[in-house]
């Protein structure tokens, strides 16, 4: 939960008035007593109208109550905003909410607005109960829509004992899991195979540091594929377990997966890798395929990114909104009827959008943004 009221603050802070007024007037429609305050009556109240799925519960109001006084205050509500909006999936393995990385049915991300998708922990232990089993994580199926790569075969993993990660640096386990769960999932197709192999025998033979100056990665992966890394000693000492030895074949994969899931270096201050939660600008995500804009959270939360940046989301935000701009896309109205993909689909897009507002410049990028996407969607 501290991840979601770390994120919903930050977007909370560094957004402008228009969205900051969004976010207040969620929690004024909740707060019917008028106090200041949301009691639980309020809370179930307004979800059981409002919402469904199983944010509607109880237990749901408690756990957002981070004063444990019976109440929600502002920053509570404005967690659940986030929660709601940025479409965080239900396992549907153990039920749980899921606030990080997690797996998603890539059929059904076509076809369906509500993602169905399971934790790191189900789908390593394979407790998908799900009629597809093609399923990919949220970072790779992100940079797939983006570039418009075909999809590896996927099949869900082999239901074998959970490994062991008692091996891994702390601050790189759940990438390495996440590595070896792809690998394992892609472990049937012949062509995704071979560039694995080209891969780590490519780093083998140049050394790291050659490789990555010469851009090897390129003519396994794609010629347009462009890795802003600043910094590639601390990005080495990052990708092995024991840098004093090198990197042994594992780190190599766990290199491959990053590669190919378009995992991102930050754009700003920092420069530094990014292990976990990106925000990224939507323009550029949409218009080159090649070279993208990327901030961690801490250089997002300083706000220094230039004009050039004005849609801002993150990852988890991101793939939400193409999931339901996909849905209006096919429901609604033809691609150039930017207006009513507007109105279909700006209560989900809009309250995330840096610097959101009402004027019509805001209104025509976001469906500058919508109309694009229709060449990114498969």
């Amino acid at each position: 939960m501290e991840k979601m009221r770390c994120l919903a603050k930050i977007y909370y802070d560094v957004g402008e008035e228009g969205l900051r007024k969004d976010a207040n007037k969620f929690f004024d429609s909740m707060d019917t007593k008028r106090d200041g305050k949301i009691s639980l009556y309020e809370y179930l109240g307004f979800m059981a109208l409002n919402h469904n799925g199983p944010l509607r519960q109880p237990q749901w109001f408690h756990k957002l109550d981070k004063e444990k006084k019976r109440s929600l205050s502002g920053e509570d509500v404005r967690t659940l905003y986030y929660m709601i909006n940025s479409g965080r999936p239900f396992c549907i393995g153990c039920g749980e909410f899921v606030a990080t990385v997690y797996f998603t049915c890539v059929k059904c991300f076509n076809v369906s607005r509500t993602l169905i998708s399971v934790c790191l922990e189900c789908y390593e232990a394979n407790r998908i109960h799900h009629q597809h089993n093609q399923f990919l994580d949220n970072f790779a199926l992100l940079e797939f829509k983006r570039t418009g790569s075909p999809l590896p075969a996927l099949k869900a993993p082999a239901r074998n004992p959970q490994d062991s990660h008692a091996e891994y640096p702390e601050n790189t386990k759940e990438l390495r899991r996440i590595a070896k769960a792809y690998l394992r999932s892609t472990s049937e197709d012949s062509e995704e195979r071979k560039k694995i192999e080209k891969f780590v025998d490519s780093v083998d033979r140049l050394g790291f540091q050659n490789f990555m100056k010469k851009k090897a990665y390129r003519e396994i992966l794609g010629q347009k594929l462009e890795l802003n890394c600043r910094d590639t000693n601390n990005f080495f000492k990052l990708l092995a377990k024991d840098p004093k030895k090198g990197l042994d074949k594992s780190d190599v994969k766990t290199f491959y997966y990053i590669v190919r899931s378009g995992r991102p270096f930050c754009g700003g201050d920092c420069g530094r890798f990014i292990t976990g939660t990106f925000f990224t600008c939507v323009e550029c995500f949409v218009a080159d395929q090649k070279k993208c804009f990327y901030l961690c959270r801490e250089c997002f939360k300083k706000g220094k990114f230039g004009t050039k940046h004005k849609l801002i989301l993150d990852n988890y935000a991101l793939l939400h909104a193409l999931a339901v701009a996909n849905q209006v896309k096919k429901k609604n109205t033809p691609s150039n009827d930017a207006i009513g993909q507007i109105n279909s689909a700006k209560n989900i897009l809009v309250p995330f959008f840096h610097g959101v507002n009402t004027t019509l410049s805001t209104a025509a990028a976001i469906a500058s943004f919508l109309t694009a996407i229709g060449c990114v969607i498969m």
